[in-house]
């Protein structure tokens, strides 16, 4: 693990609050964050977590693809595909530090910004500020998650993927068609007719 610059953590706190890049915090709250935070570069197939794991991380991906996902009978489902600037984290098993039915895998050799949970609850409880930070951010999480299984209920696959390719094509791209299907909830014969109709 490597020690992160400011930079990383300007764009890691943008992708979580968007343009509002004034977080209420104070340089020495800053410092205390990024002095927490790790670098930690992975190879291509390499796990960051496995099934039994007790999520230690919440990441942000500064080169790489990292796909979450779970198996449910024999199929592996995707749950998150996170790409450079994306950040990601197994909420239920980080919040409730309970062993995790996610595995976190690396899809492209991937350099990733993590905070350890261990790390960041030190923070957290000696500092408002990054205390006030992290509610936020998390909500900010939550939300997101709430807003993607809305997706899936009320969205066709023709929509949710429309959706994927205006917002990340680069991820589009780089993962393989199975893993896109996987994680729009559909099979790879309907990504692929879907397709068809888009060009």
């Amino acid at each position: 693990m490597e020690g992160v610059d400011y930079e990383i953590f300007n764009a890691f706190a943008k992708q979580i609050f968007g343009d509002e890049c004034n977080l209420g915090l104070s340089q020495e709250s800053i410092d205390c964050i990024v002095s927490r935070a790790r670098i930690i570069k992975l190879n291509k197939g390499e796990y960051l977590q496995i099934e039994g794991d007790v999520s230690k991380f919440w990441g942000y991906v500064i080169k790489g693809l990292v796909r979450v996902y779970y198996k449910h009978m024999e199929e592996e489902v995707t749950e998150i595909l996170a790409i450079d600037g994306d950040d990601f984290m197994d909420v239920e098993s980080y919040f409730d530090q309970k062993p995790s039915t996610r595995f976190i895998q690396m899809m492209e050799p991937t350099t990733l910004y993590v905070f350890r949970k261990m790390d960041f609850d030190e923070a957290v409880s000696s500092n408002l500020e990054i205390r006030n930070f992290f509610r936020t951010a998390t909500e900010r999480i939550l939300l997101r998650k709430k807003r993607r299984i809305e997706e899936s209920v009320f969205k066709t696959a023709k929509e949710r993927y429309e959706k994927l390719l205006e917002q990340k094509p680069n991820l589009v791209l780089r993962a393989p068609s199975n893993i896109i299907a996987s994680y729009l909830g559909i099979t790879p014969e309907t990504l692929s007719r879907i397709k068809s109709k888009t060009k």
